[in-house]
């Protein structure tokens, strides 16, 4: 098991961080050069040993499936408690739901009788209120505008319903 201690964490091959590049075919002079500056094996990931990302808790990076700098770690000594990057709280928050046509404002309820866009129209008929988990459901980023999420109902740690 990985304890609650700093670990030197690196950026991934081929990343944005890594020098390198890309991994070349393998059985091939520049695949042995590659190599000598990277770490891993094709079942796992490789990372970049002239990329340094920093320290990293090892064992609150495996519980939260993602890099937590050692600043953050919870057992960490230290005289104020820091919050860990994205927790996980099984919560119930309500948010609102639609198609991709009236989330991105092309339904024809934004529209008046001649085309032209209703000014001031915030949302059409379309929405509605959705319960979901804020701990199951992932947060939306950049690279993924409209993330998957878990209706509360189906939240495996929420709290059962008192009687």
């Amino acid at each position: 098991m990985t304890q609650h201690q700093p670990e030197n964490w690196f950026h991934e091959a081929g990343g944005d961080h890594c020098p390198h590049g890309a991994e070349p075919d393998r059985d091939t002079d520049a695949w042995d050069t590659w190599a000598e500056h990277h770490s891993g094996s094709p079942q796992d990931v490789f990372i970049c040993l002239e990329a340094p990302a920093g320290q990293c808790c090892g064992a609150c990076s495996e519980e939260y499936g993602e890099a937590v700098p050692w600043e953050a770690c919870r057992e960490r000594a230290r005289t104020r408690q820091q919050a860990l990057p994205n927790p996980l709280t099984h919560e119930r928050i309500t948010v609102d739901a639609a198609s991709l046509e009236c989330l991105e404002r092309e339904c024809e309820e934004f529209f008046d009788d001649d085309g032209e866009e209703i000014p001031g129209k915030e949302t059409c008929s379309h929405f509605a209120s959705m319960d979901i988990c804020a701990g199951c459901s992932e947060e939306p980023t950049d690279a993924n505008e409209f993330p998957a999420v878990v209706a509360w109902d189906a939240c495996p740690q929420r709290a059962p319903i008192a009687a």
